[in-house]
């Protein structure tokens, strides 16, 4: 079955009940006005090395560019007490399609006289890996880019299929463990190889594509990847462990994610990539209500190419997210973030130098203003300082620093 046919079935398929008042249907959305200036580091979204999502052209000193951010519509349909659906949609004129879904599941949650609570998820979503991206159509309330780890989240991870979790509860919190059999990710793990990390706000939607570097390209010379394409017909799974205490005032995440597809595979010239991590992620207040986010990933992806040859690496990322608001009214946010990251080609000794080695650092400070819940005026100082030895065949240094300043004005309703 076709992805978009199996989502769209997935949606319609639970029955309307004779409940007042369903079915209904939520609406939301969101837009996002952006004002940028960058450096003049071609971007990764111009086929460029470039570690941020907008990027010069070099020798043209810095560039004031903006336009549209985002626009999302999310539609939340809602059949009885314990079933309902989600449908995030996103517009862009850069996407192959114009309108195109980010999102689209449908849940069932029984209800439940035991600490035990039961739910089941099917459809296409993100896997359970981050404490960052909470707000409205995976957005942070933190800063305007995400963290590295997040960031390629967005752009290369996405399940299709069914997610069961079970909720131990207890007064002030609870424990909630889960998993996830999916199909559709076999790519997941190319843009870590031939690209590196980027940070960015960027989701990619379904059926849109990736650009790759120009200096590199698929096996077949493409110059772009699909990530959401299934092409050795396995299941991939995840698996989730979830604690959160509000006495404590923290919680805490785990996710061991394989999408076990076959390294020699194809499928009309896409290649599938055998990519595994685990992630961790902690959350906790601070004195002076002062909130702490932190995340570490470790995984490795390889693919074995029409020569027989095997491109294996390892990809390793981190960050600490502090934030607090500065007034009672909690209006005026100001937030800090400090973000580590590193790619080791496994092929030759790590760290030998080879042109998939990356290494890297960021500091993003931001601040928000949020009047109140429909609108946000974010301003972001993001500045990104990595190495990659790809960078030498454009007759540049291996090493840069890319640096963007933002400012966003976003509208939710």
């Amino acid at each position: 079955m076709r992805p978009l046919t199996f989502i769209f079935a997935t949606l319609t398929a639970l029955p309307a009940v004779a409940d007042e008042g369903f079915p209904r249907l939520e609406i939301h959305g969101l837009i996002d006005i952006r004002a940028v200036q960058t450096d003049d580091q071609p971007g990764w979204r111009d086929n460029g090395l470039g570690k941020t999502r907008f990027g010069g052209k070099r020798g043209d000193g810095d560039r004031l560019t903006g336009g549209l951010g985002e626009a999302s519509l999310l539609l939340r349909p809602q059949f009885g007490w314990d079933s309902g659906g989600h449908l995030h949609l996103k517009f862009e004129k850069d996407q192959k399609s114009t309108v195109d879904i980010v999102e689209a599941f449908a849940t069932y949650r029984p209800a439940s006289t035991s600490p035990w609570r039961f739910s089941l998820k099917a459809g296409s979503f993100f896997p359970p890996v981050s404490l960052e991206n909470v707000d409205i159509a995976w957005q942070s309330p933190y800063t305007i880019s995400w963290s590295a780890i997040n960031s390629w989240i967005g752009e290369e991870v996405r399940s299709t299929g069914a997610e069961f979790n079970g909720r131990y509860r207890y007064d002030g919190g609870g424990v909630t463990i889960g998993g996830a059999l999916f199909a559709g990710n076999d790519p997941a793990g190319t843009i870590l190889h031939q690209r590196g990390w980027a940070l960015h706000d960027r989701t990619t939607a379904l059926f849109d594509n990736i650009p790759l570097p120009a200096t590199t390209a698929d096996f077949r010379n493409r110059g772009d990847i699909e990530p959401f394409k299934e092409i050795d017909d396995t299941p991939g799974l995840y698996l989730t462990l979830r604690a959160d205490d509000e006495d404590l005032g923290g919680e805490f995440l785990l996710t061991a994610y394989d999408n076990f597809a076959d390294e020699g595979a194809t499928r009309r010239g896409r290649g599938a990539w055998r990519t595994r991590f685990i992630s961790s992620g902690f959350s906790y207040f601070l004195p002076f209500d002062i909130e702490m986010l932190t995340q570490f990933m470790h995984g490795d992806t390889e693919r074995q190419a029409p020569t027989g040859n095997i491109l294996d690496a390892s990809f390793t990322a981190a960050y600490l997210l502090l934030s607090g608001f500065v007034d009672e009214d909690e209006l005026h946010r100001l937030s800090l973030r400090y973000d580590w990251f590193r790619v080791d080609d496994q092929n030759i000794r790590p760290g030998s130098g080879t042109p998939i080695d990356e290494i890297g650092n960021a500091w993003t400070f931001a601040y928000t203003y949020r009047p109140d819940e429909h609108h946000r005026i974010s301003l972001e100082f993001l500045s990104v300082a990595s190495t990659r030895a790809a960078r030498l065949t454009t007759g540049v240094s291996a090493r840069q620093r890319d640096n963007t300043i933002q400012t966003s004005y976003r509208f939710t309703f």
